[in-house]
């Protein structure tokens, strides 16, 4: 894939968060994967980064709390007619978990959102170049890694999916609008100007970052 056409036709990526993290968000220019926070946090007695959640999860680091996002579109059932390499479920669900995921487009954005509306979200929309600029670690995914649809194509069954399911952008060799995730492994790092909003379709307002 040609990175800078990407970044000339996708000039922003979007990401969805629960609204209590959105103040450490901007605090610490940074987002963390899920099992970077569960990791910060110390506890790893019950695998939870191995396990899908069936419901938003609350993890305490220091004082400071983490909510990380349900799982639900994730059926086990599914996802093991998909896997590839040998794998079971706990090791995709730690893949996934290892992620900072974004979305490409509005569409992808609106798709996303929509799971969520009526818990009142707060969406960030970066700067793509600078975000990939800042985070050279950048993969790229060609379908919702995070739901297990059937699709008729396939005999009912999901898209597979394993451990070349995030690629560079050398090695995505896709056309650019096959491209349906953006992420960054442990941590996507932003020291710019980025835009907050609360519905796809709404108004984006500029924020900065503390310590700007």
């Amino acid at each position: 894939m040609d990175l800078e056409r990407f970044i000339q036709q996708r000039p922003y990526l979007y990401h969805l968060t629960n609204a209590q993290n959105a103040e450490s968000i901007l605090a610490e220019k940074k987002l963390y994967s899920a099992n970077q926070i569960i990791y910060m946090s110390g506890d790893h007695s019950d695998n939870v980064n191995r396990q899908r959640r069936v419901g938003h999860q609350e993890i305490k680091v220091g004082e400071k709390s983490y909510f990380l996002r349900d799982q639900r579109p994730i059926s086990q059932k599914a996802l093991e007619k998909c896997l590839t390499d040998g794998w079971k479920m706990p090791d995709f669900l730690y893949y996934l978990n290892d992620r900072v995921f974004m979305w490409p487009t509005l569409d992808r954005l609106r798709r996303h959102y929509n799971r969520y509306a009526l818990e009142n979200p707060v969406i960030f929309r970066f700067p793509t170049r600078e975000t990939i600029e800042a985070n050279p670690h950048v993969k790229f995914c060609r379908l919702n890694s995070g739901a297990t649809r059937a699709n008729s194509y396939l005999g009912g069954k999901p898209p597979e999916r394993g451990k070349n399911s995030f690629l560079s952008a050398e090695n995505f060799l896709l056309p650019l609008r096959e491209v349906a995730e953006v992420t960054f492994e442990n941590e996507c790092n932003f020291d710019f100007a980025i835009a907050r909003g609360l519905t796809p379709d709404g108004v984006f307002v500029e924020v900065i970052p503390k310590g700007f």
